[in-house]
């Protein structure tokens, strides 16, 4: 018999599972605040993306060893305008339901699971608001 072990129960020093610890941290980074971030993205048979980019935090998650994370989106979070329209289904063509929420997050360019020390937070000045000091490439990059 093999005996299988999830490394969020995996018990610490302190007498608590790593997901028990985890859970008790909290996110620090606020939503609707400005980060900045690098990440790469593989699209599949050889296509990949290399992303500097500043994102909108828009929502607070979790791993599945209860580690804060964070979803980063192109469109700056605002106060939901109809509650309802959160959990409404849609239908895709092909009669599957799909919630509201997906739609809107593939919309924004939602992207998920991003560890709290892998972003800056970014304040936002008049200047900044105006396009000064915004992202650009290196000579050597082009």
């Amino acid at each position: 018999m093999v005996d299988i072990k999830f490394f969020s129960n995996i018990i610490k020093e302190n007498d608590k599972t790593i997901k028990e610890d985890n859970m008790e941290k909290t996110h620090s980074i606020p939503i609707g605040t400005l980060v900045e971030v690098k990440y790469n993205e593989w699209l599949g048979d050889g296509a990949c993306k290399k992303v500097h980019a500043r994102l909108w935090v828009c929502e607070h998650i979790r791993d599945y060893d209860g580690t804060p994370l964070y979803s980063l989106s192109e469109k700056k979070p605002g106060p939901m305008t109809d509650p309802v329209f959160e959990d409404r289904a849609l239908l895709t063509n092909e009669g599957f339901p799909i919630s509201a929420k997906v739609v809107e997050n593939m919309m924004n360019g939602v992207k998920y699971g991003f560890t709290e020390d892998r972003l800056t937070v970014v304040e936002i000045t008049e200047e900044l608001e105006k396009g000064c000091g915004s992202l650009s490439w290196d000579e050597s990059d082009v």
